[in-house]
C-alpha cells in the first residue's frame, strides 16, 4: 500500500562536459512499505530558461519573505471540486442545517473525504496525511485524527435521507437533473474480511465468488447524476429490493409521474403489482425488460423472421411488437454471440471426441465411467453442457443451439407506458448510463474493496463514495471531460501558497 508523505520542488543537476545544468521537478514522497520512494509528477523545465516555471521557483527562492511559502499544493481540482460541493451542491450549507449542534468540522471532513475519493481513493488514515497536500479557500487544520473522519461517517449515515433530499431538490431548482425518467439498477462490492453482519455471499458482479460482498441499488436520472442510493446485504436478490427503493423514491424524494426503467433482476409479480399500484396513485410508468426465453414457444415464429418483418431503428438495432411485447434485436451482438459458442461448441467436439477413443485404445484402455465423468466435468466448468446430451454419446443438440441462435442479441420489454415503441426502446437504452455510473464508482472512486466492518460505517463509506460520484458526474459535465482526462491534465497543476496571486483556470470560472 501507499502512503504519501509529501510533495515539494526538488532540484537536480546534469554536467555535460565543462557545464553543469540544473533542472527541477515537481515530485512527492510516497512510503511503500519500509521504504519511501519518490516519484516525479512534472518537470519545470531548466533554471536558466527565464520562461520556465523553474526559473520563477528559483527566483522566489532567492528572496524569501516571512509571508510566502513555496511549498506546491495541489490545486486546480481541488479547487474544483471544491466550488461544485459549495456553489452546486451547497453540502456544507446542508450539513449545517441538518446538524446544528457538530463538535467536529463534519462538513470540512466530508469534504477531504470527497475529493480524496476523486483525486486520490486511499483509506482514512491514508487521507490523514494526503489532504496536506491541497490548496482549499478554508484554512486547513495542521493535523487531522483519522477518528474524527470515522465519527463524521457515523454523523453522515444518520442523516443521509435528509441529505440525499436536499440534494436532490436543490439540483432539481437549478435544472441539473431531470427526473421525469429514473433508471434503477444494483451491483455489489466485495470485502476483505469476514465480520461484517451484512456482508454475505451472493450473485458477484465483481467475478469474486469467493468473498462476502454487500449489494448496492442505485437510482439515477437519465442523465446519469444519482438521486438515491440504498445498500441491502450481500445475497439480497435483485426483486425484492424494488418495493423499498420505490417507496423511497416516492415518499422521501416525493417524485410523481415518473418513467421507471429497471432491468430484468427487477421483474416479478409482486414488482408488478406494486408499479400498478403507483400507476394509479402517483401516474408512475414503467419499463422492464425480461429475458426472451419467457414464452419462447409463442414468440419462436417472430424471432425466426427478424430480418424480414421487424422495424429498424438503427444498424444495430431492430424491434417487433408481439403479444403486447417489444422485441428487441442487435445483429451485431447476435453475429459475436454466435462466433463464440460455435467455436466453444467446435472445442468441446473435438475434446469429446478424443476422450471417447480412449475408451476403444487395445493399449492403455481407459474406464468408460471415468471418461464420463471427466467429459461431464469439462462441460460443466465451459457451461456448455446444455448444448451436448450426456446421457449417452455426448452428441449435439441442434434443436438447443438452434434456440440459442434465435435468441441472441434478442431482449424483450413489457410495461405499461403509452409510449410509441421506438421511444420505449430509446428510453430503455438509456438504461446503459447506469452501467457507467457504477464503473465510475467502482473505478475511480474506487468503493471496493471496503476495509470497514461495523455495518453503518461500510452503509457511510458508500454515501461517501455516492457524492464523490455526483461530484464527479458534475465536473464532467461542467468540463465536457471525463474525470480520467482531467486528472491526467491538472493532476500537476499547483500553486505556490502564499500571497502570490494566481489566475484561477479557465474551467473553473464557470463552476
Amino acid at each position: 500500500m501507499f502512503y504519501d508523505i509529501d510533495m515539494y520542488i526538488k532540484t537536480f543537476h546534469k554536467k555535460v562536459g565543462d557545464k553543469i545544468y540544473t533542472y527541477q521537478y515537481l515530485v512527492r514522497s510516497q512510503r511503500v512499505g519500509k521504504n519511501v520512494v519518490t516519484k516525479i509528477l512534472s518537470p519545470l523545465g531548466s533554471v536558466a530558461d527565464p520562461y520556465s516555471p523553474a526559473s520563477y521557483i528559483n527566483s522566489l527562492s532567492k528572496a524569501p519573505s516571512a509571508d510566502t511559502v513555496t511549498q506546491a499544493r495541489l490545486y486546480t481540482l481541488p479547487m474544483a471540486c471544491h466550488l461544485l460541493i459549495e456553489k452546486t451542491l451547497g453540502l456544507t450549507e446542508a450539513i449545517k442545517s441538518i446538524m446544528p449542534s457538530l463538535t467536529i468540522n463534519v462538513p470540512l471532513l466530508t469534504k477531504l473525504m470527497i475529493i480524496s475519493r476523486i483525486l486520490n481513493p486511499e483509506s482514512k488514515l491514508s487521507l490523514t496525511r494526503w489532504y496536506q497536500n491541497l490548496y482549499l479557500p478554508e484554512k486547513l487544520p495542521k493535523t487531522i485524527d483519522v477518528h474524527s473522519f470515522y465519527k463524521t461517517l457515523d454523523m453522515l449515515i444518520e442523516h443521509k435521507e435528509e441529505i440525499e433530499k436536499y440534494l436532490f431538490q436543490r439540483l432539481k431548482s437549478q435544472q441539473l437533473i431531470d427526473a421525469d425518467v429514473v433508471f434503477y439498477d444494483l451491483t455489489s462490492s466485495y470485502f476483505e474480511g469476514e465480520e461484517c453482519e451484512i456482508a454475505k455471499f451472493g450473485h458477484s458482479r465483481d467475478k469474486r465468488s469467493d468473498c462476502l460482498q454487500i449489494t448496492i441499488g442505485l437510482v439515477i436520472d437519465k442523465s446519469g447524476l444519482p438521486l438515491y442510493h440504498e445498500v441491502f446485504e450481500g445475497n439480497m436478490s435483485d426483486s425484492k429490493t424494488v418495493k423499498g427503493i420505490l417507496d423511497k423514491v416516492r415518499n422521501t424524494l416525493a417524485i410523481k409521474n415518473i418513467l421507471f426503467v429497471a432491468d430484468k433482476g427487477m421483474l416479478s409479480p409482486d414488482n408488478i403489482v406494486e408499479l400498478e399500484k403507483l400507476a394509479k396513485e402517483d401516474g408512475y410508468t414503467y419499463i422492464l425488460s425480461q429475458s426472451p426465453r419467457t414464452g419462447y414457444d409463442t414468440l419462436k415464429s417472430s424471432l425466426a423472421q427478424k430480418d424480414n418483418t421487424w422495424e429498424k431503428l438503427t444498424e444495430a438495432l431492430y424491434y417487433t411488437v408481439k403479444k403486447g411485447l417489444i422485441l428487441c434485436y442487435n445483429p451485431f451482438t447476435a453475429k459475436k454471440a454466435k462466433a463464440t459458442r460455435d467455436i466453444k461448441i467446435e472445442k468441446l467436439t473435438d475434446f469429446i471426441a478424443t476422450e471417447l477413443a480412449k475408451t476403444t485404445k487395445t493399449k492403455r484402455k481407459q474406464d468408460k465411467q471415468i471418461i464420463h465423468d471427466r467429459i461431464i466435468k469439462k462441460l460443466h466448468a465451459s457451461h456448455a453442457g446444455k448444448y451436448f446430451n450426456g446421457k449417452n454419446d455426448f452428441s449435439k443438440k441442434e434443436e438447443v443451439i438452434k434456440k440459442e441462435e434465435l435468441l441472441d442479441g434478442v431482449w424483450v420489454l413489457t410495461g405499461n407506458t403509452k409510449l410509441a415503441p421506438e421511444e420505449i426502446v430509446e428510453a430503455y437504452k438509456q438504461e446503459a448510463s447506469i452501467e457507467s455510473s457504477f464503473r465510475v464508482i467502482k473505478d475511480v472512486v474506487e468503493v471496493r474493496p471496503i476495509y470497514h466492518y461495523n455495518p453503518q460505517r461500510v452503509k457511510a463509506h458508500v454515501f461517501i463514495c455516492v457524492l464523490s460520484y455526483l461530484v464527479a458526474r458534475l465536473l464532467e459535465r461542467k468540463t465536457g471531460q471525463s474525470i480520467k482526462k482531467l486528472k491526467e491534465k491538472y493532476m500537476t497543476s499547483v500553486i505556490l501558497e502564499g500571497k502570490q496571486k494566481q489566475n484561477m483556470p479557465s474551467f473553473l470560472q464557470t463552476i
